[in-house]
């Protein structure tokens, strides 16, 4: 595995470019914790893992349940925020694309007017979300984000600026696709339209839970991307549960094994027909690419994390950025992995400071004790 911490370094001190992230997406997250017992007025104890709480569900059976829940904070949420608040962070040019209020701007996205150029054009969608060590509950309202297609995108802000905002981006970031039915529709007109003699370069999705659509709907997802990477070069991002879905819907097993999933993980890339598909898992991250072939790098595992919800977006905010010039795939795949971990240790994105100690950090706490299988960068 070469990753070169002067080469990084040297990256993050000269980088430069703008992606864009949208579209249908917007989301003010109120985030709880889940309450076991209730000791006396100030003390408590809450459910610390998922499966915890999975199984005092269980044991109620067809009864019902009531469980206390405690506000651990309310903040901005979504593909576009959370990816927007690492890319940004890290000095990317940043334009932001969705729905964080229509009159006004809500103020939990009120910070990203001074970090991204922020474009709204609709109420933010709420999601409810119940926060574990280990995992995460979310429970999303998104009516209007469901409602959104690419007539209302073009009424609201009209063609000539929409070509303006993608045609000037070096990649442009688009979530999520299981909460936007007019997925295939929108990203269909915006390589029609919006990007000839334009200097994007590249498309990247994130596709969140697969499980909210049937397989047909990503059937006919992939089989549009797969018609349009020849128009633009696109990765598409997965975490282990989408990896797993995606997997078994391209008839491919996905297991936790870094050395198993560099086997399957180019089988997948083909059968999808792009240009690049990328893994990450709290263990690991690997990707496949079509010009630059597999790589695997470690995760840094976090045994007590500070903050897990928006992990996976700062993954792809790093992820992004890294691939904005010339860092190789194993180095893009550390530089993400760096910035997830980052991210929940600390309990926020890094800046261009944070992530090239955390580089040298990484390498030296597991870069050496990490044998690649055959084969693989």
């Amino acid at each position: 595995m070469n990753i070169d911490a002067d080469r990084i370094t040297r990256y993050f001190e000269e980088l430069n470019g703008k992606i864009t992230l949208g579209i249908v997406d917007g989301c003010i997250d109120e985030v709880w914790q889940v309450v076991d017992a209730r000791i006396s007025k100030n003390e408590y104890t809450v459910f610390n893992k998922m499966k915890q709480f999975a199984e005092r569900i269980i044991r109620c059976g067809e009864g019902g349940m009531g469980n206390e829940v405690v506000r651990k904070r309310r903040s901005y949420g979504g593909f576009t925020a959370n990816t927007g608040n690492a890319t940004a962070r890290l000095g990317v040019d940043t334009v932001m694309l969705g729905m964080y209020g229509k009159e006004r701007i809500d103020p939990v996205f009120k910070e990203f007017e001074r970090m991204c150029t922020l474009i709204s054009f609709g109420e933010p969608a709420l999601t409810n979300i119940y926060e574990f060590d280990d995992g995460k509950i979310m429970l999303p309202y998104v009516q209007e984000i469901v409602n959104f297609d690419w007539d209302m995108l073009v009424s609201a802000l009209g063609m000539d600026k929409l070509r303006t905002i993608f045609s000037e981006s070096d990649i442009i970031a688009i979530g999520y696709w299981s909460g936007t039915p007019a997925f295939d529709e929108i990203v269909t007109k915006i390589c029609e339209n919006l990007l000839e003699g334009g200097k994007s370069r590249r498309m990247f999705f994130d596709f969140a839970d697969i499980k909210k659509r049937d397989k047909k709907s990503l059937t006919d997802t992939l089989h549009t991307l797969r018609g349009l990477n020849c128009v633009i070069p696109m990765t598409l991002s997965l975490n282990e549960h989408e990896a797993a879905d995606v997997f078994e819907h391209l008839g491919e097993a996905f297991a936790m094994e870094s050395d198993q999933v560099c086997e399957t993980i180019e089988n997948v890339r083909q059968k999808t027909g792009l240009d690049e598909i990328v893994v990450h898992t709290p263990y690991f991250a690997a990707a496949a690419s079509c010009m630059e072939g597999v790589a695997v790098v470690p995760q840094d595992y976090c045994s007590n994390p500070v903050r897990t919800t928006g992990a996976g977006d700062t993954f792809n905010g790093g992820y992004m950025s890294a691939r904005l010039e010339d860092l190789s795939i194993a180095e893009r795949l550390a530089v993400a992995n760096c910035a997830a971990g980052f991210f929940i240790r600390n309990g926020y994105a890094p800046d261009r400071v944070d992530i090239v100690n955390e580089v040298k950090r990484y390498i030296t706490r597991v870069q050496q004790h990490y044998f690649p299988p055959s084969g693989v960068v």
